[in-house]
């Protein structure tokens, strides 16, 4: 099992990060190798909300299965893991805070890669690097994404 703590100054309102969180149709935009999403219930992030993520593994398709746990407005959005998906484990943690300057943003983010799922021809630790490096460049892009939507 591998975790992941990340945590960013957004210049932006708690609110701006939160809209950002609580649309799911963002998920493409913040991961780099998610390529769509299917959600049940359609629209916003509730708590139970399924969520199916297409994504690639270099040239394989994969799929991510998750479901959101906990949400406390404009403070904390969690997700965890489904079975049968590309992630054997898989739990994020957002942590929002009103600072001076905006919100600051603190992602736990705790995950094992399928053996089951990838088969043996496939290298885990490769594949563990490329959830890494998705998971450094979300935060990036919901920073960026955050300040350009500048809500409140």
């Amino acid at each position: 099992m591998r975790t992941v703590r990340e945590s960013v100054l957004v210049q932006a309102t708690p609110e701006s990060v939160w809209e950002v969180l609580m649309d799911p149709y963002y998920t493409p935009k913040l991961y780099p190798d998610i390529l769509n999403i299917m959600v049940d219930p359609p629209g916003r992030a509730v708590v139970g909300q399924k969520r199916t993520v297409g994504g690639k593994a270099g040239k394989r398709l994969i799929e991510l299965r998750t479901v959101v746990l906990d949400l406390v407005p404009l403070q904390k959005f969690e997700v965890g893991g489904r079975p049968g998906g590309a992630l054997e484990e898989f739990s994020e943690v957002l942590e929002l805070s009103q600072v001076k300057g905006g919100t600051q943003v603190k992602i736990t983010f705790v995950f094992k890669v399928s053996e089951d799922y990838f088969g043996p021809e496939f290298d885990l630790f490769t594949l563990e690097q490329m959830v890494v490096r998705n998971q450094e460049v979300y935060i990036k892009n919901l920073k960026e994404l955050s300040e350009l939507r500048k809500v409140g």
